[in-house]
């Protein structure tokens, strides 16, 4: 009994001492866990929005955060990230989840400054179209770079929910095999015989759980890194590209295959 509440206190992400009770909440964070497998973010943010409509756990809002991030949607992000903050989760977890508010908060403000630009060259522009300006000199062409910008491994979002998951798992274990140590203390101090096996069995459960979660914990933490590995190398690779494009000179148009490093 004590495992399958380890196993359902992981999976609905909940704070030590607290599970997702109601059976619609928890099969909505199943297909959300799926959802972030197969990187259908779209899927994983309705799924998870749903478990939290069912039950509003407030652990659920990480996760929930972290899906509309990684579909895109960095103010709605940044929303749920500070409620989740607000909920004063485990230290670990609040500080990746500070770290990926900022991130959002930082390409919100960069999209706004583009924008901005944007509008400010087309008024440029506009008043450029009033004034009578001579035909401008033909511009030589730039170089196609067929390079593929390379992917930031910290922006993976497979990684970064693996690496989350694993915070939390290792967090609860951690308070499990606290509150198992507590318990075998207290069965010692019973004054009848049952009360005392009572106990010791519940310690004994408590840190079998705690010995499974930090187990999926440190198992999940691990994958993360992997995967953030294995995103940084196929990145750096895939910065070595081959480049076709028109070579302009005094004697013409030539066109040059070259490799950019």
């Amino acid at each position: 009994m004590v495992l399958h509440h380890i196993a359902s206190l992981w999976l609905a992400l909940a704070s030590p001492g607290q599970l997702l009770e109601n059976s619609e909440a928890q099969a909505k964070f199943a297909e959300a866990r799926q959802a972030f497998i197969d990187e259908d973010f779209d899927a994983a943010a309705e799924a998870v929005e749903a478990a939290y409509l069912i039950e509003p756990e407030p652990m659920l809002l990480y996760p929930w955060a972290q899906a509309e991030r990684s579909r895109g949607n960095c103010s709605a992000a940044v929303e749920l990230y500070s409620r989740f903050l607000d909920t004063d989760p485990p230290d670990e977890v609040a500080e990746q989840a500070r770290e990926n508010r900022d991130r959002c908060q930082e390409q919100i403000d960069a999209e706004a400054a583009e924008e901005a630009i944007v509008e400010e060259d087309d008024e440029l522009e506009e008043d450029d179209e009033l004034e009578e300006e001579p035909d401008p000199a033909p511009v030589q062409p730039p170089q196609q770079d067929e390079r593929p910008k390379a992917k930031a491994w910290y922006k993976d979002p497979v990684g970064g929910v693996l690496v989350g998951l694993g915070v939390v798992g290792v967090g609860t274990g951690a308070a499990l095999l606290g509150v198992g140590a507590s318990a075998a203390t207290g069965a010692s101090e019973q004054d009848m015989h049952s009360d005392y096996l009572g106990e010791r069995d519940r310690a004994t459960g408590l840190r079998n759980g705690g010995a499974v979660a930090l187990s999926i914990g440190g198992a999940l933490a691990l994958g993360g890194v992997i995967r953030y590995v294995l995103v940084a190398k196929k990145s750096k690779a895939d910065a070595t590209a081959w480049r076709v494009g028109p070579q302009w000179s005094g004697r013409g148009v030539g066109v040059t295959v070259g490799r950019r490093f």
